[in-house]
């Protein structure tokens, strides 16, 4: 089956486009007669955008502030990190929700992708590099101009943008550069195209044990996402729905960010495996790509291959089936991120 994984949502219909939602609304559209003027579609003070927008259902989690429309399909967005994500080794899982989320709000609400349609991630590649350490432990702002290539749909109307192109700043420095391409498809197709798993019994499939938080990296076994393979480099992935960080709620396969954090932990693994020590400081460079859909009902088993000193290609197969690939380069290897 030629698919692609996405970051899944189910959402009722009437959710509004954005916190501030009236003042949304009033914005025109870049489809709309009389060209593109700038608008602007943003929140209260202290909020986020709605959390339908970006397919969560947990608001703690929206890190898209607002933003502001350049052109027909220019924008520039705000968003707010933790503290905790700056310093000398940046953190390439929080960068690619960022992505992902700025893609997904300016598809809804500018271009006017229904809330209920389903987006599909086929390719998102990006270069990330340290970000300066926030003064007083302070959230840290983020600038993020969007270019967008508008996808058409058999009958001539924006369905969101197949080609998106991301520079992210920090002040006027740039520390993401990124490219993405997704689609859309509408609610029939997608039930059509899922058939028997688009409801899988949730939570009903076997747990295995985790490795050892500190072999990935991690604190505690409930952000373990990876457990014993059937040889080196070999791990099983583990579909633990209390870990939100995988699951913000029930889906009916495994997202495709929640496999881009299970490769994360594999190159982990194989350094700690290697007794090659901690990850590089420095800029991380990735590439992902997605073949097909990871389903609950069977086994999907991660290999990571050393390719480079400091880079690893991590590989996801579920009975037999190639189904994504992931690439990750630390350090003076990786690709450079420059102004």
């Amino acid at each position: 089956m030629s698919a692609t994984v996405q970051q899944s949502c189910t959402l009722e219909p009437g959710i509004p486009k954005s916190a501030g939602a009236s003042e949304a609304a009033t914005v025109p559209s870049p489809r709309s007669p009389g060209g593109p003027a700038p608008g602007r579609a943003a929140g209260p003070p202290g909020k986020r955008i709605a959390k339908e927008l970006v397919h969560l259902h947990d608001a703690a989690a929206v890190l898209v502030v607002d933003w502001v429309r350049r052109s027909a399909t220019e924008f520039t967005l705000t968003v707010e990190w933790p503290a905790s994500a700056t310093g000398e080794r940046p953190d390439p899982e929080l960068a690619a929700h960022t992505l992902r989320q700025c893609g997904l709000a300016i598809s809804h609400a500018e271009f006017g992708v229904p809330l209920d349609h389903q987006s599909l991630l086929r390719k998102l590649d990006f270069s990330i590099a340290p970000v300066a350490t926030a003064e007083g432990n302070a959230p840290l702002l983020l600038s993020v101009d969007l270019r967008c290539s508008p996808e058409n749909g058999r009958d001539g109307r924006g369905h969101g943008c197949e080609a998106m192109d991301f520079t992210v700043r920090a002040g006027t420095r740039t520390i993401i550069r990124a490219r993405s391409l997704a689609t859309w498809i509408s609610p029939g197709v997608y039930r059509r195209l899922r058939g028997a798993h688009l409801s899988p019994r949730w939570g009903e499939w076997e747990i295995p044990p985790p490795l050892a938080p500190s072999s990935v990296g991690r604190a505690r076994p409930g952000e373990v996402v990876l457990a014993a393979g059937d040889g080196p480099d070999r791990w099983r992935l583990r579909n633990d729905p209390a870990n939100k960080e995988m699951f913000d709620h029930p889906v009916d396969h495994v997202p495709g960010l929640a496999l881009f954090t299970a490769a994360c932990q594999a190159a982990r693994a194989a350094r700690t495996a290697a007794s090659a020590g901690d990850l590089p400081t420095g800029t991380v460079e990735v590439t992902m790509a997605y073949s097909r859909y990871v389903e609950f009902d069977a086994p999907c088993f991660l290999e990571t291959e050393r390719v480079a000193a400091e880079a690893y290609e991590v590989t996801g197969a579920q009975e037999g089936e190639a189904a994504f690939r992931i690439g990750l380069r630390y350090g003076a290897g990786a690709g450079a991120v420059t102004d």
